[in-house]
């Protein structure tokens, strides 16, 4: 044990220094400084388990010589041995951050050993949680009241030296999948790679923090103006293109950055990180993986993001959501065969909302899975009406968010549906996006056999749109392809989207596929489709989405279609009013 002795009294230090020797000779090795520049010089060149201190030094006394101890080295307990009893002045020299209090004198060496060891502990104590309260203990960068704290000073240095900071945010986009995907263990090892990554795009003296869960911050003083901020979040950006290696495979994750530069956003710390923020969610609503300056106008936009979110949460069970189906036809025929159920939302206040401006939200905050179980729940209860009704009922079509395929427990839960509403499983298609299968296909393998072994039909929606890549075809149980409506609505006019979409179709053709596609709304389309060999399509040339009436009528009057189209577009007139 190492012991500095503060005491400018040479037969008090030795007697002491006898009297702890008496006790541990072997474990005790101390130095002693006569006055407090000395001690204060010894603690910065040499480092100690304690400091003994007498308060009455020749050229410091009390409290301050207490203060001047902690300036030197914030992290060695201090121990006073005074002269003076006075349980008032204790109490005060104890409130400056010391260990302990011992009168001089009174007990023995022991009890003074005790009194260290009890310090040494203490302090300890003291070390971690104020490392704690000012880093993140998962990564060891500093947390997000280390960066308040900083934000504070920095601006104030900012406004001294009339120079810029910047601060920018950073959020991993859909960590929460990766997170319930790998397990949390993986989850944490992703976290300290990001920030091994991110402390290779920014400069030796800029400040890295974690804020907490998955966002992450960077606070860069004396910066040149927006065009360095704009680089730096740029290779932020671009870094993360490159996937992460965990537990042996590759984890692709990106980043949405936002970015406020002081004094030009004119903010106070506080106002500062919440107009990071909300930069940092523009950069995800304009689709994730890439970089937004924050502008004042954000600021509504930001509000009527979190009131979205809100109100969603309150959407389900206030019954707000409805479901419409679009039939999908035969092309050789023209006769109804299936139908797509669409999620629709009737806000209290602001009326009819597009599923563009909520599922992305429903998506992010995680609401997307018991709303995901009602639509499956409800196509199920609208599939047991129609029979009941002695309607044909055709198969549903069903959009399910990828989160759902991530989730250990989603075939149990879709089997559970079914069997408590005694439908057949043919009759449910599940749709899900090329992305869903990429970002973790082990998972997404498994859930996806699962529910083949339920017997239930899976498609790939919009398909061309996102990776493309076709591997996968192979690997998962497939049973349809439909073709994204992007490329549909463009064979009147161009060769490539007659180009693209033959190709599609002759994939599913070579992998016993059947192929729908989405958005026909000309004889051109239609007669470009059918040559091709399509064999089912979706689109206003046929129907708008309309209810659960109209499908009933349709699907009793199949049996008379000749020119359906045209039928069925006068049904859906008449049920949307128009």
């Amino acid at each position: 044990m190492k012991i500095l002795l503060v005491e400018d009294d040479s037969d008090d230090a030795e007697f002491l220094r006898q009297t702890l020797l008496r006790h541990n000779a072997r474990a005790i090795d101390i130095t002693r400084a006569g006055r407090i520049d000395e001690a204060v010089r010894t603690l910065r060149v040499e480092r100690f388990d304690v400091v003994l201190l007498d308060l009455h030094l020749p050229d410091a006394t009390g409290a301050e010589c207490v203060d001047r101890l902690q300036h030197a080295d914030a992290h060695v307990p201090i121990v006073v041995l005074s002269g003076q009893g006075d349980e008032d002045y204790a109490v005060e020299i104890l409130n400056r951050g010391v260990q302990d209090y011992l009168v001089k004198w009174e007990g023995d060496g022991r009890i003074i050993l005790r009194a260290i060891r009890y310090a040494i502990e203490r302090k300890r104590a003291e070390v971690k949680l104020n490392y704690l309260a000012r880093y993140d203990s998962l990564t060891g960068i500093p947390n997000r009241q280390y960066l308040r704290d900083q934000l504070e000073r920095a601006t104030a240095r900012a406004d001294r030296a009339r120079q810029k900071l910047g601060l920018l945010l950073l959020d991993l986009d859909r960590f929460k999948m990766v997170n319930d995907t790998l397990g949390h263990e993986q989850g944490d090892e992703l976290l300290r790679a990001v920030v091994q990554r991110l402390r290779g795009s920014v400069r030796e003296g800029d400040l890295l923090a974690r804020l907490g869960g998955d966002e992450f911050a960077v606070l860069l003083e004396n910066i040149e103006g927006p065009l360095e901020l704009e680089t730096v979040a740029g290779g932020i950006v671009g870094r993360f293109q490159e996937p992460f290696y965990l537990g042996g495979r590759h984890v692709s994750v990106t980043a949405s950055v936002g970015i406020t530069l002081y004094p030009v956003d004119n903010a106070d710390p506080v106002a500062l990180l919440n107009n990071a923020d909300i930069a940092m969610y523009q950069a995800k609503e304009q689709g994730r993986n890439t970089f937004k300056f924050f502008t004042p106008s954000m600021h509504e936009q930001i509000l009527s993001y979190h009131k979205l979110h809100t109100d969603l949460k309150a959407a389900l069970a206030e019954q707000q959501f409805e479901l419409v189906y679009q039939p999908q036809f035969g092309l050789a025929d023209h006769r109804a065969h299936a139908v797509e159920a669409l999620l629709r939302w009737n806000h209290p206040t602001r009326g009819r909302v597009r599923p563009d401006e909520f599922i992305t939200v429903a998506e992010e905050s995680g609401c997307i899975i018991p709303v995901g179980l009602w639509v499956i729940a409800q196509v199920c209860e609208q599939l047991k009406r129609w029979d009941g009704m002695g309607v044909p009922v055709p198969r549903v079509a069903i959009n399910v968010a990828a989160l759902h395929f991530h989730q250990s427990g989603f075939a149990r839960q879709v089997r559970a549906v079914l069997e408590q509403h005694g439908i057949n499983p043919d009759l449910i298609e599940l749709e899900l996006t090329e992305r869903s299968l990429m970002e973790d296909t082990e998972t997404t393998r498994d859930c996806l056999y699962a529910l083949k072994d339920i017997g239930l039909r899976l498609a790939i929606d919009d398909f061309g749109t996102g990776y493309s890549c076709l591997s996968y075809l192979g690997r998962f149980p497939l049973d349809v392809l439909k073709i994204d409506r992007s490329f549909v609505s463009d064979l009147d006019t161009s060769e490539d989207a007659q180009a693209i979409c033959g190709a599609i179709l002759s994939i599913a053709h070579r992998l016993s596929l059947d192929a729908v596609a989405e958005g026909i709304e000309s004889e051109q389309q239609l007669a470009f489709l059918t040559k091709q060999g399509c064999q089912f399509g979706q689109g206003y040339y046929f129907s708008r989405p309309i209810e659960p009436q109209a499908i009933a009528a349709l699907m009793v009057d199949r049996g008379a279609q000749t020119a359906r189209h045209r039928r069925v577009e006068q049904l859906s007139l008449a049920a949307t009013g128009g």
